[in-house]
């Protein structure tokens, strides 16, 4: 085998090894499977659940907006997957604190 052959063949070979890192990275680590499970549990959440039957399905959110008028969480944010356009976002009203709006990872 000539030099020119063995370079070639290395480099397909590293190439192939950061593509697999790459992968088991992006969809094997605890995380992307959360954000897996997210999308799952997030069809399951209907309009006019409570917080406590949305964080029983869902988990606790990654995050939550506080509303200005009254200081109550009024939006719970849980992780999408990878590249997924947007979040899953959990919006309550204000006086029931029930669900009244479901937004879904594009």
């Amino acid at each position: 085998m000539n030099t020119e052959k063995k370079i070639i063949f290395l480099i397909i070979i590293i190439i192939t090894i950061i593509f697999s890192i790459t992968y088991l990275f992006l969809y094997h680590t605890p995380s992307a499977r959360n954000a897996k499970q997210n999308v799952a549990n997030s069809l399951k959440i209907e309009v006019g659940m409570s917080k406590h039957e949305v964080i029983q399905i869902m988990g606790k959110p990654y995050n939550k907006r506080i509303s200005f008028f009254n200081f109550v969480d009024t939006m719970y944010f849980y992780q999408p997957p990878f590249a997924a356009a947007s979040g899953i976002y959990i919006q309550f009203d204000f006086d029931t604190n029930k669900v009244n709006r479901i937004i879904l990872n594009e």
